[in-house]
């Protein structure tokens, strides 16, 4: 029977666009956070719609660079010595994903769903009059090393054939179009369709005031246990309320996992931890979104000023952040913006929800027929929270989803 009622854990941008897609679909919502719309990872999210980026973590090629990113503690991808053990589990599937038949797999999954991605959004925010947010400049990924220029031009090729307008230009033609790069550069990318919004922070506000203008409800409350019942599942909050619910979608991002295990699901949910630093005076002046593959980080032109991001770090949700991280991503991006000035920024770490094979998890619980999963979306969160928020609430509403579920089920592990 088609639920009336859909509570929703966790008020991140995956959480939020479920809400507001349900809404319009006539169903009663409520979206429960312990802090609030937009204030856990969804708040330093570089802002982009990557709906172009189709290739997973995963892949033959990262064993080449990764034993020496594991040795460099501020490099784009290490592990914690204090860690080591907890993330071992999940590097070992990993390894499988990145066998070329995996990878491949994972790619086309990929693809199907960031194919839904922005028509999904631009639904979303045709809805909203959001579309003045945001920026259609495209994304420009820069090399200052012949020798990563020559690897990505497969990873090029492999977008091309999904049917992306992916174009190589020089560093002359690079800086034509980007001045404040360092003459260093040798070349690079355009790629016109890739987008941006102002801010990931802002949209998050803005969805959860079309939520509540719609009627729907945002609550501040702490899940503690979850479980079950004959006619629906029962949230347990922190602040002492128990929540009976119709129908429930878990989107926590990194704290999902557990939340997953209460309905018989084993999920191999860990976290990346992504540092940023948020400039507002930078000293450099970029229109595109500016992807150094080679170093693991961007730089993301948003309206609080140049957000300077990324790099994948494994320690769990409990150590403090290793602010070092910040300055090493600072002085790489110096060697690609030798004018950038990031003495006055607000430094930030956040949880990105990763799972080995780089595809999310959206899904119906094993046990729990109108319980329902949507979280584990690493760096495309943003990218690919419209098109789950879509294919949620076709599940929801007993329809055929718009694209074939089955490489993100929960069951699939």
């Amino acid at each position: 029977m088609k639920p009336q009622s859909v509570h929703i854990l966790g008020a991140g941008i995956v959480g939020l666009a479920t809400a507001a897609v349900l809404i319009d679909r006539g169903f009663d919502v409520t979206v429960i956070d312990r802090e609030g719309p937009g204030e856990g990872t969804s708040r330093g999210n570089a802002a982009a719609i990557a709906w172009t980026d189709v290739a997973p973590l995963a892949s033959p090629g990262i064993w080449k660079k990764a034993p020496g990113w594991l040795l460099d503690p501020l490099g784009p991808l290490t592990v914690r010595p204090s860690y080591a053990l907890n993330i071992l589990p999940w590097m070992l599937r990993f390894m499988r994903a990145a066998t070329p038949s995996a990878m491949k797999r994972s790619t086309q999954a990929i693809a199907s769903l960031n194919a839904l991605a922005l028509p999904a959004w631009e639904r979303i925010w045709e809805r909203m009059a959001w579309g003045n947010h945001v920026r259609h400049e495209g994304c420009l990924e820069v090399f200052d090393k012949t020798s990563q220029l020559a690897e990505a031009r497969s990873g090029w090729q492999r977008q091309r054939d999904h049917g992306m307008d992916v174009r190589e230009l020089s560093g002359d033609e690079l800086r034509d179009m980007e001045p404040d790069l360092s003459p260093a550069v040798v070349g690079g990318a355009f790629i016109p369709g890739w987008l941006h919004i102002d801010d990931p922070y802002d949209l998050c506000r803005d969805l959860a005031a079309y939520v509540t203008a719609r009627g729907g409800r945002i609550m501040k409350g702490d899940a503690v246990s979850v479980a079950g019942t004959e006619t629906g599942s029962i949230v347990r909050l922190r602040e002492g309320h128990i929540v009976k619910c119709q129908a429930l979608v878990i989107a926590c991002g990194a704290w999902s996992k557990w939340l997953a295990a209460e309905f018989g699901d084993d999920i191999p949910l860990d976290t990346e931890r992504g540092y940023n630093i948020t400039v507002p005076a930078p000293g450099v002046s970029f229109r595109r979104f500016i992807m150094l593959p080679g170093y693991g980080f961007v730089m993301s032109p948003i309206a609080r000023g140049l957000r300077i991001g990324g790099a994948v770090e494994f320690g769990g949700l409990k150590s403090a952040p290793n602010w070092r991280r910040v300055d090493a991503l600072v002085a790489r991006a110096k060697r690609i913006a030798p004018n950038l000035n990031a003495d006055h920024g607000e430094r930030w770490m956040g949880f990105r929800p990763s799972i080995p094979d780089s595809l999310p998890v959206i899904s119906r619980a094993s046990a729990g027929s109108n319980v329902f999963y949507a979280f584990g979306h690493a760096h495309h969160g943003l990218t690919q929270a419209a098109a789950t928020a879509e294919i949620l609430a076709s599940m929801i509403a007993g329809e055929a989803p718009p694209v074939d579920i089955a490489p993100y089920r929960a069951t699939r592990f």
